[in-house]
Protein backbone atom coordinates (compact mmCIF):
# COMPACT_ATOMS: atom_id res chain seq x y z
CA UNK A 1 0.00 0.00 0.00
CA UNK A 2 1.22 3.37 -1.05
CA UNK A 3 1.80 5.96 1.62
CA UNK A 4 0.39 8.64 -0.39
CA UNK A 5 -3.14 6.96 -0.93
CA UNK A 6 -3.06 7.25 3.38
CA UNK A 7 -4.36 10.34 4.90
CA UNK A 8 -3.76 11.71 7.75
CA UNK A 9 -5.85 10.09 10.59
CA UNK A 10 -4.86 6.78 8.94
CA UNK A 11 -1.53 7.05 8.63
CA UNK A 12 -1.26 8.52 12.14
CA UNK A 13 -3.79 5.61 12.80
CA UNK A 14 -0.85 2.86 11.14
CA UNK A 15 1.89 4.45 13.12
CA UNK A 16 0.12 4.35 16.53
CA UNK A 17 0.04 0.62 16.01
CA UNK A 18 3.58 0.41 15.29
CA UNK A 19 5.05 1.94 18.38
CA UNK A 20 2.30 -0.47 20.09
CA UNK A 21 3.86 -3.22 18.86
CA UNK A 22 6.91 -2.17 19.46
CA UNK A 23 5.88 -1.63 23.34
CA UNK A 24 4.16 -4.65 23.69
CA UNK A 25 7.32 -6.53 22.65
CA UNK A 26 9.12 -4.62 25.29
CA UNK A 27 7.16 -5.50 27.96
CA UNK A 28 7.37 -9.41 26.95
CA UNK A 29 11.08 -9.24 27.90
CA UNK A 30 10.15 -7.01 30.85
CA UNK A 31 8.93 -10.20 32.03
CA UNK A 32 11.26 -12.52 30.37
CA UNK A 33 13.76 -13.20 33.08
CA UNK A 34 17.32 -14.57 32.88
CA UNK A 35 17.64 -18.91 32.90
CA UNK A 36 19.12 -21.90 31.27
CA UNK A 37 22.42 -20.49 29.59
CA UNK A 38 22.18 -17.41 30.47
CA UNK A 39 23.76 -18.63 33.78
CA UNK A 40 26.70 -19.82 31.93
CA UNK A 41 27.21 -17.12 29.70
CA UNK A 42 28.08 -14.45 32.92
CA UNK A 43 30.35 -16.38 33.39
CA UNK A 44 34.37 -16.07 32.02
CA UNK A 45 34.21 -20.07 30.54
CA UNK A 46 38.58 -19.84 31.32
CA UNK A 47 38.42 -18.61 34.31
CA UNK A 48 35.02 -19.04 35.60
CA UNK A 49 34.41 -15.28 37.44
CA UNK A 50 32.08 -13.14 36.09
CA UNK A 51 32.37 -11.38 32.49
CA UNK A 52 33.79 -7.78 33.64
CA UNK A 53 35.24 -6.44 30.25
CA UNK A 54 36.08 -7.20 26.58
CA UNK A 55 39.27 -9.10 27.40
CA UNK A 56 37.00 -11.23 29.54
CA UNK A 57 34.55 -12.20 26.96
CA UNK A 58 37.32 -12.94 24.02
CA UNK A 59 39.27 -15.05 26.94
CA UNK A 60 36.22 -17.05 27.17
CA UNK A 61 35.25 -17.47 23.43
CA UNK A 62 38.69 -19.08 22.79
CA UNK A 63 37.79 -22.14 25.02
CA UNK A 64 33.78 -21.54 24.05
CA UNK A 65 34.98 -22.14 20.56
CA UNK A 66 37.11 -25.52 21.45
CA UNK A 67 34.69 -27.26 24.05
CA UNK A 68 31.26 -26.12 23.16
CA UNK A 69 30.29 -24.70 19.89
CA UNK A 70 31.92 -22.34 17.06
CA UNK A 71 28.82 -19.84 16.98
CA UNK A 72 31.59 -17.05 18.13
CA UNK A 73 29.90 -14.15 17.08
CA UNK A 74 26.53 -14.41 18.15
CA UNK A 75 28.19 -15.67 21.54
CA UNK A 76 29.61 -12.38 21.88
CA UNK A 77 26.44 -10.81 21.89
CA UNK A 78 25.75 -13.39 24.61
CA UNK A 79 28.22 -12.18 26.78
CA UNK A 80 28.40 -8.82 26.29
CA UNK A 81 24.35 -8.46 27.14
CA UNK A 82 24.68 -10.41 30.25
CA UNK A 83 28.09 -8.63 31.33
CA UNK A 84 25.77 -5.14 30.48
CA UNK A 85 22.78 -5.91 32.49
CA UNK A 86 18.92 -7.57 31.63
CA UNK A 87 18.01 -3.63 31.38
CA UNK A 88 20.14 -3.07 28.71
CA UNK A 89 19.39 -6.13 26.91
CA UNK A 90 15.63 -5.00 27.39
CA UNK A 91 15.94 -2.08 25.34
CA UNK A 92 18.24 -2.63 22.90
CA UNK A 93 16.68 -6.13 21.90
CA UNK A 94 13.76 -4.10 21.26
CA UNK A 95 15.65 -2.07 18.54
CA UNK A 96 17.69 -4.72 17.40
CA UNK A 97 13.46 -6.39 16.71
CA UNK A 98 12.45 -2.85 15.23
CA UNK A 99 15.82 -2.88 12.89
CA UNK A 100 14.71 -7.40 11.89
CA UNK A 101 11.54 -6.23 10.61
CA UNK A 102 12.80 -3.04 9.37
CA UNK A 103 15.34 -5.47 7.12
CA UNK A 104 13.15 -7.91 6.27
CA UNK A 105 10.48 -5.35 4.74
CA UNK A 106 13.69 -3.56 3.00
CA UNK A 107 14.48 -7.04 0.91
CA UNK A 108 11.13 -7.16 0.24
CA UNK A 109 10.53 -4.21 -1.45
CA UNK A 110 14.13 -3.01 -2.41
CA UNK A 111 14.26 0.38 -0.08
CA UNK A 112 12.47 2.14 3.00
CA UNK A 113 10.77 4.98 0.80
CA UNK A 114 8.27 5.18 0.17
CA UNK A 115 7.66 3.45 3.83
CA UNK A 116 4.05 1.22 4.06
CA UNK A 117 3.84 1.28 7.37
CA UNK A 118 0.99 -1.62 6.95
CA UNK A 119 3.36 -3.59 5.32
CA UNK A 120 6.04 -2.73 8.16
CA UNK A 121 3.21 -4.12 10.49
CA UNK A 122 2.15 -7.02 8.52
CA UNK A 123 6.11 -8.56 8.77
CA UNK A 124 5.72 -7.79 12.61
CA UNK A 125 2.42 -9.95 12.50
CA UNK A 126 3.96 -12.55 10.53
CA UNK A 127 6.94 -12.64 13.00
CA UNK A 128 4.61 -12.90 15.75
CA UNK A 129 1.97 -15.41 14.84
CA UNK A 130 4.36 -17.56 12.75
CA UNK A 131 7.39 -18.13 14.90
CA UNK A 132 6.96 -21.15 16.77
CA UNK A 133 9.43 -20.32 20.22
CA UNK A 134 8.63 -16.73 19.74
CA UNK A 135 10.24 -16.32 23.08
CA UNK A 136 13.52 -18.27 23.09
CA UNK A 137 14.41 -16.79 19.80
CA UNK A 138 13.59 -12.89 20.38
CA UNK A 139 13.14 -12.83 24.18
CA UNK A 140 15.85 -15.13 25.87
CA UNK A 141 19.25 -13.71 26.21
CA UNK A 142 21.31 -16.16 24.84
CA UNK A 143 18.34 -17.26 22.24
CA UNK A 144 18.08 -13.69 21.06
CA UNK A 145 21.87 -13.57 20.63
CA UNK A 146 22.07 -16.09 18.74
CA UNK A 147 18.86 -16.25 16.48
CA UNK A 148 17.66 -12.70 16.06
CA UNK A 149 21.10 -10.80 15.81
CA UNK A 150 22.73 -13.49 13.72
CA UNK A 151 19.80 -12.92 11.79
CA UNK A 152 20.37 -8.85 12.14
CA UNK A 153 23.89 -9.58 10.86
CA UNK A 154 23.15 -11.88 7.87
CA UNK A 155 20.25 -9.33 6.26
CA UNK A 156 22.45 -6.59 7.14
CA UNK A 157 25.39 -8.05 4.80
CA UNK A 158 22.49 -8.87 2.18
CA UNK A 159 21.87 -5.31 1.57
CA UNK A 160 24.80 -4.10 -1.04
CA UNK A 161 23.30 -7.77 -2.70
CA UNK A 162 20.20 -6.95 -2.70
CA UNK A 163 20.97 -3.83 -4.82
CA UNK A 164 22.95 -5.83 -7.12
CA UNK A 165 20.34 -8.28 -8.08
CA UNK A 166 17.77 -5.10 -8.80
CA UNK A 167 20.51 -4.32 -10.86
CA UNK A 168 21.85 -0.96 -9.00
CA UNK A 169 24.86 0.66 -9.86
CA UNK A 170 28.15 -0.85 -8.10
CA UNK A 171 29.96 1.34 -5.04
CA UNK A 172 31.99 4.00 -5.47
CA UNK A 173 35.37 2.36 -4.41
CA UNK A 174 35.12 -0.83 -5.60
CA UNK A 175 39.00 -1.78 -4.07
CA UNK A 176 37.43 -0.94 -0.53
CA UNK A 177 34.95 -2.67 -0.95
CA UNK A 178 36.25 -5.80 -1.95
CA UNK A 179 38.42 -5.69 0.84
CA UNK A 180 35.77 -5.09 3.42
CA UNK A 181 33.42 -7.62 1.87
CA UNK A 182 35.90 -10.66 2.98
CA UNK A 183 35.84 -9.92 6.90
CA UNK A 184 32.34 -9.28 6.41
CA UNK A 185 31.29 -11.90 5.05
CA UNK A 186 33.50 -14.19 7.64
CA UNK A 187 31.47 -12.39 10.39
CA UNK A 188 27.98 -13.00 8.59
CA UNK A 189 28.64 -16.91 7.53
CA UNK A 190 30.07 -17.31 11.00
CA UNK A 191 26.78 -17.15 12.67
CA UNK A 192 24.40 -20.06 12.60
CA UNK A 193 24.75 -23.47 10.80
CA UNK A 194 21.67 -23.35 9.01
CA UNK A 195 20.99 -19.27 7.99
CA UNK A 196 24.70 -19.41 7.12
CA UNK A 197 24.15 -21.80 4.15
CA UNK A 198 21.02 -20.03 3.25
CA UNK A 199 23.39 -16.63 3.33
CA UNK A 200 25.74 -18.31 0.81
CA UNK A 201 22.90 -19.25 -0.98
CA UNK A 202 21.48 -15.94 -1.39
CA UNK A 203 24.81 -14.26 -2.20
CA UNK A 204 25.38 -17.18 -5.37
CA UNK A 205 21.70 -15.82 -6.47
CA UNK A 206 22.57 -12.01 -6.54
CA UNK A 207 25.79 -13.15 -8.63
CA UNK A 208 23.74 -14.70 -11.08
CA UNK A 209 21.41 -11.93 -11.34
CA UNK A 210 24.20 -9.77 -12.27
CA UNK A 211 25.61 -12.01 -14.49
CA UNK A 212 22.38 -12.41 -16.48
CA UNK A 213 22.30 -8.73 -16.88
CA UNK A 214 25.80 -9.68 -19.02
CA UNK A 215 27.16 -7.06 -16.05
CA UNK A 216 30.60 -7.63 -14.98
CA UNK A 217 30.47 -9.27 -11.49
CA UNK A 218 32.22 -6.97 -8.90
CA UNK A 219 34.88 -8.24 -7.25
CA UNK A 220 33.30 -7.57 -3.67
CA UNK A 221 31.06 -10.37 -5.10
CA UNK A 222 33.81 -12.77 -5.13
CA UNK A 223 35.50 -11.70 -1.81
CA UNK A 224 32.01 -11.66 0.17
CA UNK A 225 31.04 -15.03 -1.08
CA UNK A 226 34.55 -16.43 0.09
CA UNK A 227 34.45 -14.86 3.37
CA UNK A 228 30.95 -16.23 3.36
CA UNK A 229 31.97 -19.97 3.18
CA UNK A 230 35.26 -18.80 5.13
CA UNK A 231 32.90 -17.88 8.10
CA UNK A 232 30.49 -21.11 7.74
CA UNK A 233 33.80 -23.29 7.74
CA UNK A 234 35.44 -21.50 10.84
CA UNK A 235 31.79 -22.77 12.31
CA UNK A 236 31.12 -25.88 11.39
CA UNK A 237 35.02 -27.27 11.76
CA UNK A 238 35.26 -25.89 15.13
CA UNK A 239 36.29 -28.42 17.79
CA UNK A 240 33.43 -27.84 20.25
CA UNK A 241 30.90 -27.91 17.19
CA UNK A 242 32.33 -31.52 16.09
CA UNK A 243 32.54 -32.49 19.72
CA UNK A 244 28.80 -31.73 20.75
CA UNK A 245 27.49 -33.24 17.38
CA UNK A 246 29.76 -36.94 18.26
CA UNK A 247 28.20 -36.14 21.58
CA UNK A 248 24.76 -36.00 20.40
CA UNK A 249 24.72 -39.15 18.53
CA UNK A 250 25.96 -37.75 15.07
CA UNK A 251 24.19 -37.49 12.17
CA UNK A 252 23.16 -40.82 11.82
CA UNK A 253 22.65 -42.77 8.50
CA UNK A 254 20.65 -41.72 5.27
CA UNK A 255 17.74 -43.12 6.94
CA UNK A 256 17.85 -40.95 10.17
CA UNK A 257 18.22 -37.80 7.94
CA UNK A 258 15.32 -38.55 5.83
CA UNK A 259 13.57 -39.55 9.11
CA UNK A 260 14.27 -35.77 10.45
CA UNK A 261 13.47 -33.97 7.27
CA UNK A 262 10.02 -35.45 7.27
CA UNK A 263 9.87 -33.79 10.76
CA UNK A 264 10.61 -30.78 9.59
CA UNK A 265 8.01 -30.95 7.10
CA UNK A 266 5.56 -31.71 9.35
CA UNK A 267 6.94 -29.23 11.44
CA UNK A 268 7.21 -26.36 8.38
CA UNK A 269 3.25 -27.06 7.91
CA UNK A 270 2.25 -27.32 11.58
CA UNK A 271 3.87 -23.85 12.25
CA UNK A 272 3.60 -22.16 9.15
CA UNK A 273 0.90 -22.85 7.62
CA UNK A 274 -1.64 -19.78 7.75
CA UNK A 275 1.59 -18.07 5.87
CA UNK A 276 1.66 -21.35 3.19
CA UNK A 277 -2.08 -20.64 2.35
CA UNK A 278 -1.43 -16.79 2.04
CA UNK A 279 1.89 -17.20 -0.10
CA UNK A 280 -0.14 -19.77 -2.44
CA UNK A 281 -3.06 -17.39 -2.73
CA UNK A 282 -0.46 -14.72 -3.82
CA UNK A 283 0.78 -17.48 -6.20
CA UNK A 284 -2.59 -18.29 -7.55
CA UNK A 285 -3.04 -15.14 -8.20
CA UNK A 286 0.05 -13.77 -9.81
CA UNK A 287 -0.63 -16.55 -12.35
CA UNK A 288 -4.35 -15.02 -13.20
CA UNK A 289 -2.69 -12.61 -14.12
CA UNK A 290 -0.71 -13.65 -16.03
CA UNK A 291 2.59 -11.77 -14.98
CA UNK A 292 5.86 -12.55 -16.67
CA UNK A 293 7.48 -15.92 -14.88
CA UNK A 294 10.60 -14.24 -14.85
CA UNK A 295 9.30 -11.77 -11.54
CA UNK A 296 8.44 -15.08 -9.83
CA UNK A 297 12.65 -15.75 -9.41
CA UNK A 298 13.16 -13.74 -7.02
CA UNK A 299 10.25 -14.47 -4.50
CA UNK A 300 11.47 -17.77 -5.45
CA UNK A 301 15.29 -17.26 -4.60
CA UNK A 302 14.07 -16.40 -1.12
CA UNK A 303 11.89 -18.95 -0.40
CA UNK A 304 14.33 -22.00 -1.17
CA UNK A 305 16.84 -19.68 1.45
CA UNK A 306 14.31 -20.32 3.44
CA UNK A 307 13.18 -24.06 2.60
CA UNK A 308 17.03 -24.73 3.03
CA UNK A 309 17.59 -23.07 6.71
CA UNK A 310 14.83 -24.97 7.66
CA UNK A 311 15.84 -28.46 5.94
CA UNK A 312 19.05 -28.17 7.00
CA UNK A 313 18.67 -29.21 10.41
CA UNK A 314 17.46 -32.61 9.24
CA UNK A 315 21.19 -33.33 9.40
CA UNK A 316 21.95 -32.78 12.82
CA UNK A 317 20.28 -35.02 15.23
CA UNK A 318 18.04 -32.51 16.47
CA UNK A 319 16.09 -28.87 15.55
CA UNK A 320 14.88 -27.02 18.33
CA UNK A 321 12.04 -24.69 17.31
CA UNK A 322 13.48 -21.64 17.99
CA UNK A 323 16.25 -22.09 15.13
CA UNK A 324 12.50 -21.46 12.87
CA UNK A 325 13.25 -17.64 13.21
CA UNK A 326 15.05 -17.77 10.33
CA UNK A 327 12.93 -20.03 7.63
CA UNK A 328 10.16 -17.66 8.79
CA UNK A 329 12.24 -14.36 8.12
CA UNK A 330 12.92 -15.66 4.57
CA UNK A 331 9.42 -16.57 4.23
CA UNK A 332 8.11 -13.32 5.04
CA UNK A 333 10.78 -11.56 2.43
CA UNK A 334 9.38 -14.29 -0.36
CA UNK A 335 6.01 -13.27 0.81
CA UNK A 336 6.22 -9.60 0.32
CA UNK A 337 8.69 -10.15 -3.16
CA UNK A 338 5.63 -12.09 -4.11
CA UNK A 339 3.36 -9.87 -3.36
CA UNK A 340 4.87 -7.32 -5.42
CA UNK A 341 5.47 -9.39 -8.43
CA UNK A 342 1.73 -10.14 -8.43
CA UNK A 343 1.01 -6.27 -8.41
CA UNK A 344 0.55 -5.14 -4.96
CA UNK A 345 -2.87 -6.41 -4.47
CA UNK A 346 -4.47 -3.86 -1.40
CA UNK A 347 -7.97 -2.56 -0.42
CA UNK A 348 -8.52 0.67 -1.95
CA UNK A 349 -10.85 2.39 0.34
CA UNK A 350 -9.63 3.58 3.13
CA UNK A 351 -12.38 1.74 5.54
CA UNK A 352 -11.59 -1.39 4.27
CA UNK A 353 -7.72 -0.98 5.46
CA UNK A 354 -7.99 0.20 8.39
CA UNK A 355 -10.97 -2.94 9.36
CA UNK A 356 -8.52 -5.15 8.48
CA UNK A 357 -5.84 -4.03 10.26
CA UNK A 358 -8.23 -4.08 13.09
CA UNK A 359 -8.90 -7.02 13.08
CA UNK A 360 -5.38 -8.55 12.37
CA UNK A 361 -4.63 -6.17 15.35
CA UNK A 362 -7.04 -7.50 17.89
CA UNK A 363 -5.70 -10.89 16.89
CA UNK A 364 -2.31 -10.04 17.89
CA UNK A 365 -4.09 -8.68 21.06
CA UNK A 366 -5.72 -11.80 21.91
CA UNK A 367 -2.45 -13.74 21.49
CA UNK A 368 -0.51 -11.13 23.62
CA UNK A 369 -2.98 -10.67 26.70
CA UNK A 370 -2.59 -14.91 26.59
CA UNK A 371 0.66 -15.08 26.18
CA UNK A 372 1.61 -12.22 28.52
CA UNK A 373 -0.43 -13.97 31.58
CA UNK A 374 1.19 -17.15 30.98
CA UNK A 375 4.71 -15.35 30.85
CA UNK A 376 4.02 -13.43 34.08
CA UNK A 377 3.29 -16.78 35.79
CA UNK A 378 6.98 -17.88 35.05
CA UNK A 379 8.44 -14.97 36.17
CA UNK A 380 6.78 -14.76 39.14
CA UNK A 381 8.58 -18.15 39.37
CA UNK A 382 11.93 -17.23 39.06
CA UNK A 383 11.38 -14.50 41.24
CA UNK A 384 10.18 -16.68 44.48
CA UNK A 385 13.19 -19.05 43.86
CA UNK A 386 16.03 -16.04 43.77
CA UNK A 387 14.17 -14.72 46.51
CA UNK A 388 14.58 -17.96 48.14
CA UNK A 389 18.26 -18.52 46.92
CA UNK A 390 18.85 -15.42 48.95
CA UNK A 391 16.86 -16.14 51.87
CA UNK A 392 19.00 -19.46 52.39
CA UNK A 393 22.34 -17.86 51.68
CA UNK A 394 21.91 -15.13 54.10
CA UNK A 395 21.06 -17.70 56.47
CA UNK A 396 24.60 -19.38 56.01
CA UNK A 397 23.63 -21.67 53.93
CA UNK A 398 26.01 -22.76 50.63
CA UNK A 399 24.36 -25.59 49.29
CA UNK A 400 20.49 -24.37 48.22
CA UNK A 401 17.59 -26.82 47.75
CA UNK A 402 15.33 -24.60 45.11
CA UNK A 403 12.18 -25.52 43.28
CA UNK A 404 12.24 -25.74 39.63
CA UNK A 405 10.80 -23.40 37.50
CA UNK A 406 8.57 -24.91 35.04
CA UNK A 407 7.86 -22.83 31.73
CA UNK A 408 4.07 -22.19 30.73
CA UNK A 409 4.25 -24.06 26.98
CA UNK A 410 3.38 -20.51 25.42
CA UNK A 411 5.29 -19.64 22.00
CA UNK A 412 6.22 -16.71 23.94
CA UNK A 413 7.74 -18.39 27.16
CA UNK A 414 11.76 -19.04 26.98
CA UNK A 415 11.56 -21.43 29.98
CA UNK A 416 11.34 -24.91 29.52
CA UNK A 417 7.78 -26.52 29.86
CA UNK A 418 9.61 -29.33 31.53
CA UNK A 419 11.34 -27.73 33.92
CA UNK A 420 14.52 -26.81 34.28
CA UNK A 421 17.06 -27.98 37.30
CA UNK A 422 17.20 -31.48 38.80
CA UNK A 423 17.99 -33.15 41.86
CA UNK A 424 21.37 -34.10 40.57
CA UNK A 425 23.74 -31.14 41.88
CA UNK A 426 26.17 -32.21 39.57
CA UNK A 427 23.93 -31.36 36.39
CA UNK A 428 25.50 -28.62 34.44
CA UNK A 429 22.34 -26.46 34.74
CA UNK A 430 22.34 -27.01 38.57
CA UNK A 431 26.06 -25.86 38.92
CA UNK A 432 25.70 -22.69 36.41
CA UNK A 433 22.88 -21.44 38.89
CA UNK A 434 25.02 -21.80 41.47
CA UNK A 435 27.85 -20.41 40.16
CA UNK A 436 25.05 -17.25 39.15
CA UNK A 437 23.60 -17.34 43.02
CA UNK A 438 27.16 -17.44 44.43
CA UNK A 439 26.24 -21.21 46.26
CA UNK A 440 28.38 -24.10 46.24
CA UNK A 441 25.48 -26.11 45.07
CA UNK A 442 21.91 -26.54 43.93
CA UNK A 443 19.72 -29.24 44.20
CA UNK A 444 16.20 -29.48 42.66
CA UNK A 445 13.45 -29.74 45.65
CA UNK A 446 11.55 -32.55 45.44
CA UNK A 447 7.18 -32.32 44.73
Amino acid sequence: MKTEEMDARERAFAYALLALSLLAFFSLNLLTRVMRDDYAYTFNFVTKERIASFGDIFQSLGIHYTNVNGRLPVHFFAHLFLWLGKGVFNAVNTAAFAALVTLVYYHGFGALRPFRPYAWLAVFFGFWSLTPAFGESFLWVTGASNYLYGLLLILAYLIPFRRLADGEAGCARPALAALAALPGGVLAGWTNENTSCALCFLVLCAIAAAAARKRRVPAWCLTGLAGCAAGLLLMLLAPGELGRLDGAGGMGGARDILWRAGVVTYKLLRFLWPGVLAWLALLALFVRRRRAAARLLPAAAVLLAGLGAAYAMAFPPSMPDRVWSAPVAFFLISALLLWRAAGEPRFSAARERVLAVTLCAALALGCYAAGAKKLSVTAEAFDARNASAAAQLSSGERDLTLAVVYGSGSRFDAAEAQGDITPDPSHWLNGALARWLGAASVTAKEE
